[in-house]
This record gives C-alpha cells, structure tokens and sequence, in this order.
C-alpha cells in the first residue's frame, strides 16, 4: 500500500471493516458515524500513505486510530469524551446434533450477553479487545490509554466477576470459543 497499490488498500478495507464496525458501535450507537470514521480513516490511510511507517500488526493500528477518530468526533460533535455504551465451532456429524449444537451455543451466547451487560464499559472494552479482537494485553492497554498493569487488573476483575455470575461451563465455553479464532 505504501507504493501505491490500491488493491492492498482495498483487501485490508473488506478484511478490517466489519471488525472495525462492531469495535465503533460499542464505543458509540451511531452507525452512520462509525462507518464515515472507518471510511476518514482509509481516506487518510491513502493521502498519507508515502508516509506511512510499517507495522506488524495492522489490527491495532486501524482500531486505536478508529478510537481515536471516534472520541474526536464525539467531542467535537457534543462537546465531551465519550461513554462506553455497550456492550463456533460446531463438530457434530448429524442434523440433530448439528441443531442441539446450535441451540446450546445460542443459549450460551445469550447467557453470555447478559453477564457481560451488567460489566462496567471498561471492562467490557477489554474483554472485546483481548478475545474478539485478539490483541496482546499491551495493545488494548494502549488503545484504552492504561498502563499494562491496570489492563491485567481490569481484565482480571471482568473475568473475575463472569466467574462469579456465571456457571463454570459459561466461562470455559466462552474462553474456548473466543480462543480458538486466533
């Protein structure tokens, strides 16, 4: 991409824009403002692409930028920070067990959803960025501006707290499902 090429530009696009997407839409409920922040920033991706320095993990560079992008236009729209407001694999070999499969991971999923809603946004946004996400315990520290230390305590408090509410099966469910997509 730092070339010119703008096939490069567009494969990172398709690859990098429904993660981006769902990563925007827990920071703010505004779809429209998500997608024109992910758009500004490939915009000035390819303005600025002479200048661009090399990276080794592109994911942590397109979601810090599009936090970023998005508290900046947050703040620049209401006049303050933004708030946080959000919050398989199927080895069967029948139909039947292929949708009992489905239904107890569906239910799971559910469960799940309803832990993590009653989280603390911050803990929350860790949990995506470590397991959803995928990035190191220092890239999420830095996309949410903490030190190392105070990422490893959040996400030990928010796995702490799913233990907590959830059953044991929840958390080793949900751990071997997020787990296994890296």
């Amino acid at each position: 991409m730092i070339e010119g090429d703008r096939d490069a530009l567009a494969f990172i696009y398709q690859s990098s824009f429904d993660s981006l997407y769902r990563f925007g839409t827990k920071i703010t409920p505004d779809e429209s403002l998500v997608q024109d922040c992910i758009h500004d920033i490939f915009v000035t991706l390819w303005l600025s692409r002479e200048r661009l320095a090399i990276t080794d993990n592109i994911k942590y560079y397109l979601l810090a930028s599009l936090k970023r992008k998005l508290s900046a236009e947050l703040q620049r729209l209401t006049g303050k920070l933004p708030e946080h407001t959000e919050n398989e694999r199927l080895q069967a070999h029948s139909p039947e067990e292929v949708l009992i499969g489905a239904e107890a991971s569906q239910e799971l999923r559910h469960k799940l959803t309803r832990v993590m809603d009653q989280l603390p946004p911050r803990q929350q946004e860790i949990l995506y960025l470590r397991f959803y996400e995928g990035l190191d315990p220092r890239q999420a520290a830095e996309i949410m501006a903490l030190s190392l230390n105070s990422s490893y305590v959040l996400l030990s408090k928010a796995l702490n707290y799913l233990k907590k509410h959830s059953d044991q099966l929840l958390i080793i469910t949900f751990l071997a499902l997020h787990l296994s997509h890296f």
